[in-house]
């Protein structure tokens, strides 16, 4: 029992852990750490809903869950016969985990795809920025974007060019380049699939937190390079173009709440200790690889 009691304890942490930090105002404190906890919390869900459903099948095995599934498929060391209940537990925490590999497998190869053919319209359309910087289109409204991918480019608009000065430019486009370093569509990847098969408000509300919190951290990088003025400036600057959506698989820099993000910039939110923040990145941690280490243990 103490396999189901430990992956349904992790499964009810997960879950009030998420709604916790769809309210928690701290994180705009700590974008960075909020992401952790974010992502901790999300493995923690899955490990812990497929966890529950094998362990509730397998436990008359009274083995890790990798050890029972390999006592199950080779019939050895099976203490009594199994229930259509155990077998139903079984397939159903197996269906589950595919699943979660299947929509995450799904979503990435859409988003690959719709990068790699605007990556190519790009190479027909653009032409480098006069610094070398980014790659320019020749239009009049406001956009500036990053293209995720193994050939990525950050792309600006001959219209943002127009309504910036150079050193609101030079904080946006820090802020993109910040998006390449991190290698930020990973961190919303998750997010973004479970939207798409999951289309409801509480996914809806946490993937967009995330996408908020990513932005926060570009945010962050852009404004130690060139300070939190210039860029506040070309955010209420986009905000007021009325800058438009960017294409679909790329990360922009004027997509995602820009007045909270402006009024962050522009406030004094001091930072949460470094103590705190260690604390709290050890017990995600730990949060994590709990649960996961019961599918490998013995009893």
């Amino acid at each position: 029992m103490i396999y189901v009691a430990h992956h349904a304890t992790t499964l009810a942490l997960a879950v009030a852990g998420a709604w916790a930090l769809t309210r928690g105002r701290w994180q705009v404190r700590a974008p960075r750490l909020a992401l952790l906890l974010w992502h901790a919390t999300a493995i923690s869900a899955v490990t812990g809903a497929v966890g529950l459903l094998l362990s509730v099948g397998l436990q008359p095995y009274r083995l890790g869950i990798g050890p029972a599934l390999g006592a199950l498929v080779t019939g050895a060391g099976r203490p009594a016969p199994l229930t259509a209940a155990h077998l139903g537990a079984v397939a159903a925490g197996l269906a589950l985990g595919a699943a979660v590999l299947a929509v995450q497998a799904s979503s990435s190869w859409r988003l690959c795809r719709q990068r790699s053919r605007h990556r190519l319209l790009l190479r027909l359309v653009g032409r480098p920025e006069p610094r070398g910087r980014a790659l320019l289109l020749d239009h009049p409204a406001a956009a500036a974007y990053w293209v995720p991918g193994p050939a990525g480019c950050v792309v600006v608009s001959t219209g943002v060019l127009d309504a910036l000065t150079e050193r609101e430019l030079a904080a946006v486009l820090a802020h993109e380049h910040a998006h390449a370093r991190g290698r930020h569509h990973l961190l919303l990847a998750p997010f973004q699939a479970l939207r798409r098969a999951l289309p409801v408000r509480p996914v809806a509300r946490a993937a967009a937190t995330v996408e908020l919190l990513v932005e926060m951290c570009a945010d962050d990088r852009a404004a130690r390079r060139h300070g939190a003025d210039p860029l506040a400036s070309a955010l209420r600057r986009f905000h007021e173009l009325g800058a438009r959506p960017a294409p679909s698989g790329t990360i922009a820099a004027a997509d995602t709440a820009i007045a909270a993000r402006i009024a962050r910039l522009r406030g004094a939110h001091p930072p949460i200790r470094r103590w705190v923040q260690c604390a709290v990145t050890l017990t995600a941690l730990a949060v994590v690889t709990t649960p996961a280490s019961l599918f490998v243990l013995p009893w």
